[in-house]
């Protein structure tokens, strides 16, 4: 079945979303191009959730209940610009504004790729 959820889910355990790697559902499929230069444009970041944040950064559970907690991520304005199919708008968190929201599962293609190239890249200079 599917589970529909309008708040926030925890587990203890693994989140798998397996189904969506099988080579078989997809079709035109072709290796992510210039991956460097898009990961480039990416920062990683550490930041502290404000007011407007989720429930979650705020509850007892995470120990800071001001709505100050420190985390990491990326910034989903900038993943959008170099790649839009990690990024998706929902509709409010706690408010009716609308938010961005990246599938960090996405990031690990381009992430893949560019190890890759990195590593042809030190490959050619070892070479002369």
């Amino acid at each position: 079945g599917i589970l529909e959820n309008v708040d926030e889910i925890r587990s203890e355990g693994d989140i798998t979303d397996n189904y969506t790697s099988d080579k078989r559902l997809k079709d035109n499929i072709y290796v992510i191009g210039d991956s460097i230069s898009k990961i480039k444009q990416i920062r990683g970041v550490e930041f502290d959730w404000n007011e407007k944040g989720p429930d979650w950064t705020r509850h007892e559970y995470f120990g800071n209940a001001s709505g100050s907690l420190h985390d990491v991520g990326v910034i989903a304005q900038e993943v959008e610009k170099v790649l839009p199919e990690a990024v998706k708008e929902v509709q409010g968190l706690n408010d009716n504004e609308s938010h961005l929201t990246v599938n960090y599962h996405a990031l690990t293609s381009i992430l893949i790729e560019s190890i890759k190239e990195l590593s042809a890249r030190v490959k050619e200079l070892e070479a002369k």
